[in-house]
């Protein structure tokens, strides 16, 4: 693997250029490739809606966010930053993340909290509601959106989702 830092230092880039080479380091890691139903979900939206997605995103630990002694780690599918200037999406699967570094780079955005499941139900509704308020607490964004994503959906729930403002995308992976 080249070093950039290196060949930034030997021929003084400015620092766009070395953000440009970081995404072009990027590109050349492995790509994340969707193995669950709930993978396969995220990559079918992330195809049609760009942005950086970061996966199964903790929440809930004593350890951060001020949690009661004894709370316990919770993860969100994915969490996904919009962007308007770009025509790809990046995904970060968890292991290529650090808390702090999420941690800062949320603070003060507008996300989409995203969980997906097979079908629509009042579990992943409950989920992502409670993920609603746990996020907002221990990460501090500036708003968040909340997105259900499921391959088949009933209306019932559909309705009680459009009436706590969640939208619900059915997608065929």
């Amino acid at each position: 693997m080249i070093c950039w830092r290196k060949i930034i230092q030997n021929q003084s880039k400015s620092i766009v250029q070395y953000e440009q080479l970081l995404d072009f380091n990027m590109i050349l890691k492995e790509q994340w490739t969707p193995r669950t139903l709930e993978d396969k979900l995220i990559h079918s939206y992330s195809l049609e809606n760009k942005g950086t997605y970061y996966l199964e995103v903790p929440i809930g630990s004593s350890k951060n966010g001020n949690w009661p002694p004894k709370s316990r780690i919770r993860r969100i599918d994915a969490v996904k930053f919009p962007l308007k200037t770009t025509n790809s999406s990046h995904i970060y699967p968890q292991k290529e993340f650090s808390y702090k570094k999420f941690k800062e780079e949320v603070s003060h955005k507008s996300v989409e909290l995203i969980e997906a499941k097979k079908r629509l139900n009042r579990l992943v509704i409950g989920q992502v509601i409670a993920g609603y308020d746990m996020f907002m607490r221990e990460y501090n964004p500036k708003k968040v959106d909340m997105v259900i994503l499921c391959t088949g959906a009933d209306p019932a729930l559909e309705w009680v989702c459009q009436k706590r403002d969640i939208e619900v995308e059915i997608i065929n992976p």
